[in-house]
């Protein structure tokens, strides 16, 4: 065999071997990380699982916390939520507001506790005090708080006249001592709303109160309280609704 023929068979050969050991290295490369990783070295701690996410995509333990922390809600008392009313006192529904409706020409209806006439003769009030007994006449609610925090309450009124603009509201809650507070302003024959307290709002602790309206002047209306958990100078109620 000529010389030149065996040189050409050799570097034949080589370039063969050396294309087989590329391709190797590049197989063992593509492989999944799994497939060359090390065994599981014996006494190691294994990893925990990552925890579960909940449907909202928080985990349960991050939840619990939220929840902990969790600002108050608001809560809303209808007049058609009393559970007892005493002496004259009353649920009734009349008109509200016009243009309150769907349209302007309509008149929404609405639900109020009041009481017409207790049938005590005219006489003079303290503004600045809640005026003679009168648990005679009243209508009780009750509310839950489920968490504690300030509130700031309102109520929407109707005031028949100027004789008639006043109204007392007693929160009490299971043995606790009531507060009392008396709500007037000159607004008549016009539902609207009215702050109860001062600017500080009332610190209430979870658990179940008592809310009791009390009639100081005959033809008063209450028809929703709202316990708000924006201070005074942060929201005014507008709706019927609060």
């Amino acid at each position: 065999m000529p010389e030149q023929t065996r040189s050409v068979k050799a570097t034949a050969v080589w370039v063969v071997l050396l294309a087989g050991a590329a391709g190797l290295v590049v197989a063992l490369s593509l492989l999944p990380s799994s497939s060359v990783a090390p065994a599981h070295v014996a006494g190691a701690t294994a990893e925990a699982p990552p925890e579960e996410p909940t449907a909202e995509g928080a985990a349960p333990a991050a939840l619990a916390a939220w929840d902990r922390f969790q600002a108050a809600q608001d809560i809303v008392i209808s007049a058609r939520d009393v559970v007892e009313m005493r002496g004259l006192m009353s649920l009734e529904e009349g008109p509200d507001n016009k243009g309150t409706g769907s349209a302007p020409a309509e008149s929404a209806r609405v639900s109020y506790v009041w009481c017409e006439d207790d049938g005590r003769p005219e006489q003079e009030y303290d503004e600045q005090a809640a005026g003679p007994p009168s648990d005679d006449h009243l209508a009780v609610f009750e509310l839950d708080v489920p968490r504690p925090g300030a509130y700031y309450p309102w109520v929407r009124v109707w005031w028949e006249d100027s004789c008639g603009n006043s109204i007392i509201l007693m929160l009490q809650r299971e043995g606790a001592e009531p507060r009392e507070y008396v709500v007037q302003d000159g607004t008549l024959e016009w539902w609207h709303w009215l702050p109860v307290t001062g600017g500080a709002g009332l610190e209430l602790e979870e658990g179940r109160y008592r809310l009791i309206v009390k009639n100081r002047e005959d033809g008063a209306r209450l028809s929703r309280v709202l316990f708000c958990t924006k201070g005074y100078g942060l929201y005014k109620p507008e709706t019927p609704e609060g």
